[in-house]
C-alpha cells in the first residue's frame, strides 16, 4: 500500500494525476507540490541556521581544565580534530590547557571572559560545574547558565591503588590508612577522597596539589602516593590500560549508584554508606556527575549559535571518521545532547536546601 493517499474527494476529481498502471495507488501533482514545499522550507531553515553561525576564517578555542596527557585533554583533542568539519566555514580549532584550582580557573574563564560568539567552548568536569553551589568561593559561575553542548561519555568513578600496597579491597581502605593523590579543591580526585572519609569512614591521607590526573599517575609510579580516587574508570583505562592488564593496580570501589556491567564484582560507594543521611548525601554527589565528558559554551550566546554548535556535535558523533578515531584512541563514546545536561543542572540546583547544606557541611568538614 502506498504511503500517499489514493482517495480523491469529489472536488478534487478535476486535478491532473499520475497513476500506476496497476491502479494500486494514485499520486496527485498537488501532493508532489506539497512535498516539494516542505522540503524547500526545511532546506531553507537549515541554510539560514548555518548562515547565522558562519565560522569562516575563525578559530575555535577548546579549553581544558587539566594538563596534557589526561583523559579530559584526550577528549578535547579528539573533538578538535573533527568539529570544524561540521560547522559552516570549517573553522580551525585549537586546544588550550587551563589547569588549576580543580578546573575552576577554566570554568571562570568560560563563564566570565570567553567571547560569546561561539568561538570558545570548554570541556568542564561536572564536579567543577557545581562548585559554586557547594560553597566554592572562587567559583564565579552558575552551572545552569552555561550552554551545555554535549557529553561524550558517562561517569563511573574509580578508587584505585597500587598493587604494591597492603590495600586490596574497599574494606582495607576503611581499616587501614592509604595515601591518595589529589588536585585542587574543586577536582573529582580531591572531593571524593574527602567524602569517603566523611561518609563511609575511610582512612585516607590526602596529598593535594598535583596538577591533573596525569601527575597523580606519575606520583604513583614514583611511590609518592599509593592511589587515586574519583578518576573515571574509562579515563584510567585510556591513560593506564597497561597497568590494568599487568595487574599493577587494584580497583577497590566504583563511584556510582549501581554497578557497571563491566565491574559487576566491584562494590559501589553506595554499599558502604554509614546510614540513610550519608546515603542521601552520596546520592546527591554521584547524581551531579552523571555525565563524564561535558562540553559547554558560555552564557549569552544567541539561540541560533547554540543550536548550530549542538547540531555539529550530534552529527560529529555519528560520523564514521570520528568514531574510528575515537576507537583508535581508545576513547569510548556515549553521547548525551546538551539539553539533558542543562536539565541535570536545573535538577541538582532544585535539590532540597537542607540536603545541599548537609553536602556543603560534609565536604567542608572532610576537607579540614
Amino acid at each position: 500500500m502506498s504511503v500517499f493517499s489514493s482517495t480523491c474527494s469529489p472536488k478534487n476529481r478535476g486535478h491532473k494525476s499520475l497513476e500506476r498502471k496497476n491502479g494500486s495507488s494514485v499520486l496527485r501533482i498537488a501532493d508532489l507540490t506539497a512535498l516539494a514545499t516542505i522540503w524547500y522550507v526545511l532546506l531553507t531553515a537549515t541554510a539560514n541556521l548555518a548562515l547565522a553561525a558562519n565560522f569562516t576564517g575563525q578559530r575555535i578555542t577548546i579549553a581544558v581544565s587539566t594538563t596534557t596527557g589526561g583523559s579530559y585533554d584526550f577528549y578535547a583533542r579528539l573533538v578538535s580534530r573533527h568539529l570544524g568539519r561540521f560547522l559552516n566555514g570549517a573553522p580551525q580549532t585549537v586546544v588550550v590547557n587551563m589547569p588549576g584550582a580543580g578546573g575552576v580557573i577554566e570554568a571562570n574563564w568560560l563563564y566570565n571572559v570567553a567571547p560569546k560568539d561561539g568561538s570558545a567552548i570548554a570541556i568542564i568536569p561536572m564536579s567543577t560545574a557545581f562548585e559554586s553551589l557547594l560553597g566554592g568561593a572562587q567559583a564565579k559561575y552558575d552551572a545552569r547558565k552555561f550552554n551545555w553542548l554535549a557529553s561524550l561519555n558517562d561517569y563511573v568513578g574509580s578508587a584505585i591503588v597500587s598493587s604494591q600496597t597492603n590495600i586490596s579491597t574497599a574494606q582495607d581502605m576503611i581499616r587501614r590508612e592509604v595515601i591518595i593523590g589529589g588536585a585542587g579543591a574543586g577536582s573529582d580526585i580531591t572531593i571524593w577522597p574527602n567524602l569517603l572519609n566523611a561518609l563511609i569512614g575511610a582512612k585516607i591521607k590526602l596529598v593535594t596539589g598535583y596538577v591533573g590526573t596525569a601527575n597523580v599517575f606519575l606520583a604513583m609510579e614514583r611511590g609518592e602516593v599509593q592511589g587515586m580516587i574519583g578518576q573515571d574508570w574509562d579515563g584510567v583505562k585510556t591513560s593506564k590500560g597497561a597497568w590494568i592488564t599487568q595487574g599493577k593496580i587494584h580497583m577497590l570501589m566504583q563511584i556510582g549508584l549501581t554497578r557497571s556491567p563491566e565491574l559487576k564484582d566491584v562494590p559501589t560507594v553506595m554499599d558502604f554508606a554509614k546510614g540513610p543521611i550519608e546515603r542521601q548525601v552520596l546520592e546527591f554527589f554521584v547524581a551531579r556527575q552523571k555525565y563524564a565528558r561535558p562540553f559547554a559554551a558560555p552564557p549569552g550566546l544567541s539561540p541560533d549559535v547554540i543550536t548550530v554548535l549542538r547540531d555539529a556535535y550530534s552529527r560529529m558523533v555519528a560520523d564514521a571518521e570520528f568514531l574510528a578515531d575515537a576507537s583508535t584512541s581508545k576513547l569510548p563514546i556515549v553521547y548525551t545532547p546538551g539539553e539533558k545536561i542543562n536539565t541535570l543542572a536545573e535538577t541538582i540546583y532544585a535539590a532540597p536546601p537542607s540536603l545541599i547544606e548537609r553536602a556543603i557541611n560534609e565536604l567542608a568538614t572532610a576537607s579540614k
